[in-house]
């Protein structure tokens, strides 16, 4: 089961810039007083998104419509959505949002670009002037 989300950039562009400018240090994540978060205190909050997440997608506590979903499964489908848009979105760009190198996105989702790819049609549309 594939479950979508929209998403308003803007408005996520306005949350994340208030929420990085009034970060105490360079850590992305930290606790309520600033220190490094502990292991015990990451699960919990990545358990709080899942369980927010799962709300929103019209599950329940006792019925959840997402379960095993850790932070490095959420960012490949977010990578992988993301390789599905090409050529809307440029691998440069995707590259930058995942905070990575464009050569990191080839390396490991080119294989979806290359499922979209139908180098014969182009071709035929090339030399059909």
């Amino acid at each position: 089961m594939q479950i979508r989300f929209t998403i308003d950039m803007a408005a996520t562009a306005a949350y994340l810039k208030e929420y990085l400018a009034a970060l105490p240090g360079s850590y992305l994540f930290t606790c309520r007083d600033g220190s490094i978060m502990t292991h015990s205190a990451y699960v919990k909050m990545w358990q709080s998104i899942v369980i927010k997440m799962n709300h929103a997608a019209g599950g329940t506590g006792a019925f959840p419509v997402i379960s095993d979903l850790t932070a490095h499964i959420f960012r490949h489908n977010y990578c992988t959505n993301l390789c599905y848009q090409v050529p809307a979105i440029s691998i440069k760009k995707i590259a930058q949002l995942m905070g990575d190198t464009e050569k990191m996105v080839l390396d490991v989702y080119n294989h979806i670009m290359d499922e979209k790819e139908d180098a014969a049609a182009v071709v035929n549309d090339i030399l059909a002037v």
